[in-house]
């Protein structure tokens, strides 16, 4: 039917006039005056009385005005027949009653089924909510939701999964909750893996909508990376697949998951990837076809983390004697892993050396440098004793050959050296990381690395380290156990034949200056880019710099998203950041610190505003990429290789922004995800 009520300011049948339609013996719509009681189907041309229609059930009952349709148009007006005789009939003046009472309980809300109905509402809710607080538990810990095994009848039988364990102990926990499960219908328990899957869905889609906002209409720096296994915000959107890894491919999966996440591509400020070809390259590069298809030019930045570890790992391996220090110190993790020697040795553990993460390298010298004696000591007590049975000849071979590679002269010397060099990057390796450090600032932290490992590079540095080694090994060597050969037993010996201790400094002295000479040379190749346009503007946007705030500077990084640059902004926001920072306690200013502190009176020079934003919005790191691999590898693990991408990216994602899929807890964010939940068609009612 389509409805027209007298309560309703406009008709839904349009005539030309009344007088036309009397004549034609139509339905006027002037009749809806005064009688909110009545309707008009346009399809059956007839007229109908609501409340008759919904309450009326008797013999009495106007069948015209209930069920066929009234249409005897040249009667509908007389004073004693048509609507006038049915609006004064007993029957209808009950129906009337019955419809009014019905609509003022609806509105106070004390009808019988409205109250029953909220009742069970609210047990519903209650719930679905422990339904989504086990969810989000899991995920955020990236624990496996289910076995072999969906529902409850069965969980006797084993590999029921987390979930539904989880499930049986809450509602073992609250009985409230369990009489609530009981009266539930089979059907409508919602613990089936597909329910999973679609509340997980939701709840990273109401996520990655979150960050969407947060991002707003800001430029963004866009990070990406791969594996094949004025607050400075940075998160994870998506996690996407692609059987191409060619940069065409590449380029075009990144912006479609950026488009279809709700973010504009006209606001990518700036790139940054590793320094693989596919992503780096100049010509077919990732970088260079996303800025041919944007049309414009959006900066690549080669991660610094990347970065150091390439200087680390060419360093490592330009001096055969380096490659052979850590060869052994592999070996010697390998050794000590084994079970019948773990079993047997209680000193500090070797790390392991991974080709991708330099980090290891660092805390193995460091290691070594703290546990020499006791690794020499365990060696040897494994290889030179004859009567120890606890160990196989392969095993007291491989020790021997261990504590000969660890006792020789330049080992304990390489150890020294690699973890001083090694310890001055781990402090810009860990900044770097950080997701509020900027370009700029990484600028300024390997520059400050490069000259302290400079300053290395003088004889004092290496006679002080070199008389370190020494005095350890001769402090060391009356503790060290010593074991005569018996065919020597004999006789008395002097001394031993073997290479001479200034030949030894000679060479360790030759290794020393090579090794930093590499590194920073390596250093100074690869973060060269500080005397680009781009570096000298955000160089201009440090309080400490003497090229604050100049405009000229300052033109290639608005440039970059057409802003134009009003000089007298820059002017009045430079005399008045310096005079108040003068006045200031705070020793050392950055770009962050200016932004949070002055952005009322920066709101009145939006292009000062907006030229500092842009600097903090410059990334110099993929870490936040890197780390999800983490989560990644936490979340597919090896008894979950049959979930889907889409699940695995969306699992990702909730664990890596725990904070985020922590919001689920509060009222507001599980209000938006049950509304989401239920505007499909669900056998529980849950609005």
């Amino acid at each position: 039917f389509c409805v027209r009520r007298a309560n309703i300011s406009t008709c839904a049948i349009i005539s030309n006039s009344v007088s036309a339609k009397i004549r034609k013996r139509s339905f006027c719509s002037g009749w809806f005056k005064g009688r909110e009681w009545l309707e008009y189907s346009r399809s059956a041309d007839s007229a109908f009385c609501f409340p008759c229609r919904k309450f009326s059930l008797g013999p009495n009952a106007d069948k015209a005005l209930t069920l066929s349709g009234y249409s005897n148009w040249r009667h509908a007006m007389d004073s004693s027949k048509g609507f006038s005789r049915h609006a004064h009939a007993k029957e209808h003046l009950k129906c009337m009653a019955l419809w009014k009472e019905k609509e003022s309980r609806s509105t106070a809300g004390t009808e019988v089924s409205t109250l029953v109905n909220s009742r069970q509402l609210d047990r519903n809710r209650k719930y679905f909510s422990a339904i989504v607080d086990i969810i989000e538990f899991l995920v955020s810990n990236a624990l496996p939701f289910r076995g072999s095994l969906d529902a409850f009848d069965t969980m006797g039988e084993g590999g029921s999964g987390l979930f539904l364990s989880m499930m049986d102990y809450t509602l073992r926990k609250d009985t409230e909750l369990a009489e609530v499960y009981r009266t539930i219908p089979a059907n409508a328990r919602y613990t089936s893996h597909d329910i999973q899957n679609e509340i997980i869905g939701l709840m990273s889609e109401l996520l990655t909508e979150e960050i969407v906002k947060d991002v707003g209409n800001s430029w963004y720096t866009l990070k990406a990376d791969g594996t094949q296994d004025a607050k400075v915000h940075e998160r994870l959107l998506c996690v996407a697949t692609t059987e191409n890894f060619d940069a065409l491919s590449l380029t075009n999966v990144v912006l479609t998951e950026i488009t279809h996440a709700g973010l504009s591509t006209e606001k990518i400020l700036s790139q940054c990837y590793d320094g693989a070809n596919v992503m780096s390259g100049k010509k077919g590069g990732m970088q260079k076809i996303l800025q041919d298809k944007l049309n414009r030019e959006v900066p690549y930045i080669h991660c610094f983390n990347h970065q150091l570890h390439l200087v680390v790992v060419r360093a490592m391996s330009v001096e055969n004697a380096l490659e052979h220090f850590f060869n052994v110190c592999d070996n010697l993790y390998k050794f000590v892993k084994k079970p019948t020697v773990a079993a047997q040795y209680h000193g500090e553990m070797l790390k392991r050396l991974l080709d991708q993460r330099w980090t290891g390298h660092l805390a193995t010298a460091s290691v070594i440098v703290r546990s020499y004696d006791n690794i020499v000591n365990f060696l040897s007590d494994i290889g030179l004793r004859h009567a120890n049975t606890a160990y196989s000849t392969d095993i007291k071979l491989e020790a021997a050959g261990l504590v000969k590679s660890v006792s020789e002269a330049d080992f304990k010397f390489i150890a020294l050296m690699v973890h001083k060099i090694l310890l001055l990057l781990d402090p810009a390796n860990k900044i770097l990381q950080a997701k509020e450090t900027d370009l700029y600032t990484g600028l300024k932290l390997v520059h400050s690395v490069c000259e302290c490992i400079k300053n290395l590079r003088c004889d004092s540095e290496f006679e002080a380290l070199w008389a370190q080694c020494n005095d350890e090994q001769q402090a060391n060597s009356s503790k060290r156990r010593r074991y005569v050969t018996k065919g020597l037993e004999q006789f008395v010996v002097e001394s031993s034949c073997g290479q001479s201790d200034e030949a030894d400094e000679t060479e360790c002295k030759r290794l020393f200056f090579s090794t930093l000479d590499t590194v920073i040379g390596e250093m100074s190749a690869r973060f060269s880019e500080r005397n680009s346009q781009l570096v000298e503007a955000l160089c201009a946007l440090d309080p400490g710099s003497n090229d604050f705030l100049d405009s000229s500077t300052v033109k290639p990084l608005l440039d970059l998203t057409k802003t134009e640059i009003v000089d007298a902004e820059f002017t009045v926001a430079r005399q008045f950041i310096r005079t108040e920072t003068a006045l200031s306690n705070r020793e050392k200013w950055t770009t962050l610190d200016v932004l949070q502190t002055f952005s009322g009176a920066l709101a009145g020079m939006p292009t000062v505003y907006i030229a500092l934003r842009h600097g903090i919005t410059f990334g110099a790191s993929t870490a936040t990429c890197e780390n999800s691999f983490s989560t990644l590898t936490n979340v597919f693990t090896q008894h979950r290789r049959s979930m889907s991408h889409q699940r695995k990216a969306q699992l990702i994602q909730l664990a890596f922004e725990r904070d985020l899929t922590a919001k689920f807890k509060e009222k507001e964010w599980h209000e938006r995800l049950l509304r989401r939940f239920s505007a499909k068609s669900r056998r529980l009612q849950l609005f």
